[in-house]
């Protein structure tokens, strides 16, 4: 029941951003005990001891949330801040609390003139922050940004040997645990277009009434189990 609790909130948490531009579906992974002790059986140990498998649980392990990077539908906007990077690439933004990765594309103009996120963090270039200085300006598909008909800098990309270094930190941005590839993935920068969750509802919503359902036929086994020893106590009493 625990289990199925966390991944009612893994998929509510899906649900409630279906509509988050970059956003990625997360999944719960779980073992049950029997493919736990399967995997554990052979491990080496000292004379005389028994098989270690972990300590005691509910049942099942919960192995760990998955991120799933697929990449969602790209929706045309014509905002000349919305950009869309399409491959296995991230954009690298500026922190206070330093290099972060994100497929959200939503960017603004601030008060200096920078493309910077919802939070206010900087959309880096090779050259640090970009500076665009209004509205008036192009990215090309390599993410050269051009201001005035000048290179003003190259946006700055980055991908990994493996995604699953990527850790979320909230606001759609992701911490690596690993430093990213010297030459980023083959990509294309889309000015005007946004990229959308991967979020496909009807799929989260078939695995919410799942979730539902075993969650109801566990609370009905432990009813019965309960009932059970509680006849077996009275009968126990009364015969004695």
């Amino acid at each position: 029941m625990m289990l199925q609790r966390r991944r009612m909130e893994t998929i509510t948490n899906n649900i409630s951003n279906a509509d988050t531009t970059g956003f990625r579906r997360e999944n719960l992974v779980s073992h049950s005990f029997d493919s736990v002790m399967i995997n554990r059986i052979n491990d080496a140990r000292a004379p005389g001891y028994p098989y270690e498998v972990g300590p005691l649980n509910f049942g099942t392990q919960t192995e760990q949330i998955y991120v799933d990077f697929t990449t969602g539908n790209l929706e045309q906007t014509q905002r000349s801040t919305d950009l869309a990077l399409t491959g296995d690439a991230f954009f690298v933004m500026g922190t206070p609390g330093g290099e972060r990765y994100t497929k959200a594309g939503a960017f603004y103009i601030d008060n200096l003139g920078y493309l910077v996120d919802g939070e206010g963090n900087f959309l880096l270039g090779e050259n640090g922050p970009i500076y665009v200085g209004g509205p008036d300006f192009t990215v090309d598909a390599l993410g050269g940004v051009w201001v005035e008909g000048e290179l003003a800098d190259n946006i700055l990309v980055a991908s990994f040997e493996d995604n699953e270094a990527l850790r979320k930190q909230g606001s759609n941005l992701f911490d690596a645990e690993a430093a990213p590839m010297a030459a980023a993935n083959n990509y294309n920068v889309l000015q005007g277009y946004l990229e959308n969750s991967n979020v496909d509802i009807s799929r989260e919503m078939v695995d919410m009434i799942t979730v539902f359902r075993a969650y109801e036929t566990n609370q009905r086994m432990l009813s019965m189990v309960d009932e059970i020893n509680g006849k077996a106590v009275s009968e126990i009493a009364r015969l004695r």
